[in-house]
């Protein structure tokens, strides 16, 4: 029985398992597959899994931090040239509190942060599904008192906090591929 058990764990853990990746197609919708075609935006590598490269950042945390990280994601809503903001990020630095960051810098970022029932001032803070609006030091360090988050902690020098705008850019289309054949000419149109 120990012999089949240990044959039994020997091809579970050999099985190569090939990357999977999360994308956004064409038609704007969100696709999981292995091989992300090449109009693919915004191409996420996720692990086997499931979980994001967020995850494995998290391991590196500690417990308290890591559960509440989980069970409560932090996101923050922020602009350029704007003091709230900085003091938004500082607390939840200075906390050690796990966040990722979306950027609020053109128009479609704008009506984006409204259809989310976010408003148009900023910063604005999620934790979980609690939300706050503009910057109040009380309320901020209320709400994640209350999803378990630590008075004080570090975070890892490592941490990911790249901040990403919250309506994803158009990438530059990838350079046409070499035709096989010269390609007909132009035909003519009237305007």
């Amino acid at each position: 029985m120990a012999t089949l058990m240990l044959a039994l764990a020997a091809v579970v853990f050999a099985t190569n398992v090939s990357a999977q990746y999360r994308w956004t197609d064409a038609d704007g919708r969100t696709v999981y597959g292995d091989s992300p075609p090449r109009d693919a935006r915004n191409i996420q590598r996720i692990d086997a899994r499931g979980a994001s490269g967020a995850a494995d950042a998290l391991a590196a945390l500690p417990f308290e931090t890591r559960r509440a990280a989980q069970q409560f994601p932090v996101l923050l809503y922020t602009t350029g040239n704007c003091q709230p903001c900085d003091s938004a990020r500082e607390l939840l630095r200075a906390r050690g509190i796990p966040y990722s960051e979306r950027t609020i810098s053109t128009k479609e970022d704008v009506e984006q942060l409204e259809k989310m029932g976010l408003g148009r001032r900023l910063p604005v803070l999620t934790v979980g599904r609690q939300v706050q609006k503009e910057f109040e030091t009380g309320g901020w360090h209320a709400v994640l008192d209350a999803a378990g988050y630590p008075r004080s902690g570090q975070l890892p020098r490592s941490w990911p906090s790249t901040p990403t705008p919250l309506v994803p850019r158009a990438t530059e289309p990838p350079p046409p591929a070499v035709p096989l054949a010269e390609p007909a000419p132009p035909s003519e149109t009237t305007n």
